[in-house]
């Protein structure tokens, strides 16, 4: 059964896995969308201490296959491709804390902050490891479920376990009431949130052999590289007609 489930992947699963990937951690209009939605939606959710709200945020969240991109990266050892898929993670952790912090500014953190932390996580160093546990856990089963296209609808149970933006929004918060302790902690459980999904996502990427793909994985890249080049010459060459277009008229207006 166990050789059934890690070897009978074909080069086309792989293929589309890889493919996926890439394209939804585009950082693209649509990603950075549903980041500032997520990021509104949790926030709320902690200031109301309403695990429901919070739920339905991070369902919306698309900040786990970044996260699954960096594992295949390091899984491939390839420098360029991790650093270019990491600095979408930092602004993505960016636009999170802002919002976060926002709303710590202009709303009132609940009276009772015991019951308002309680909401998602407990304040204890045991708490957080436990933590890490269900993020290892949770990276080898979105991994896999990314890769079998079958066990797909696992998704969004994951994205739910695994609790990546509501830490980030805690720090926010936190900092927005200069609770400096709390927001240290928080930004802990976040980072070993992160090292569990990548290091179960590596495990995963490793035994079902995604190095042999690796030549496809840099193509890929240089394609939406190159596509984004041309679109920003495009762009470019679309504002400078556009200024030409304005000079003419103007020198027609003086003559």
């Amino acid at each position: 059964m166990s050789e059934n489930i890690w070897s009978n992947i074909t080069k086309s699963d792989q293929y589309r896995a890889v493919n996926d990937l890439i394209i939804e951690s585009n950082p693209g209009s649509n990603y950075y969308t549903l980041l500032v939605l997520s990021s509104v939606i949790i926030a709320a959710g902690l200031l109301l201490a309403n695990s429901a709200i919070l739920i339905g945020g991070m369902l919306v969240t698309p900040l786990l296959t970044p996260i699954l991109l960096i594992s295949l990266t390091m899984t491939l050892g390839r420098p360029f491709l991790l650093k270019k898929t990491f600095m979408v993670i930092i602004r993505s952790v960016v636009v999170v804390f802002a919002v976060s912090f926002l709303f710590g500014l202009i709303f009132a953190v609940p009276e009772d902050r015991e019951f308002f932390s309680s909401v998602v996580f407990n304040n204890t160093i045991s708490s957080a490891f436990l933590y890490f546990v269900v993020a290892f856990a949770s990276g080898i089963a979105a991994t896999f479920a990314w890769v079998r296209k079958k066990v797909t609808n696992m998704l969004p149970g994951i994205s739910i376990a695994v609790s990546l933006v509501p830490p980030i929004a805690l720090v926010g918060v936190w900092l927005a009431q200069m609770d400096i302790e709390n927001a240290r902690f928080f930004l802990m459980v976040f980072l070993l949130n992160f090292i569990g999904i990548t290091m179960g996502s590596m495990i995963v990427f490793s035994m079902l052999k995604f190095y042999k793909v690796d030549d496809e994985v840099t193509a890929d890249f240089n394609t939406l590289e190159r596509q984004k080049n041309r679109e920003e010459i495009e762009r470019n060459l679309e504002e400078k007609k556009l200024e030409q277009k304005e000079q003419y008229e103007n020198i027609d207006n003086i003559k």
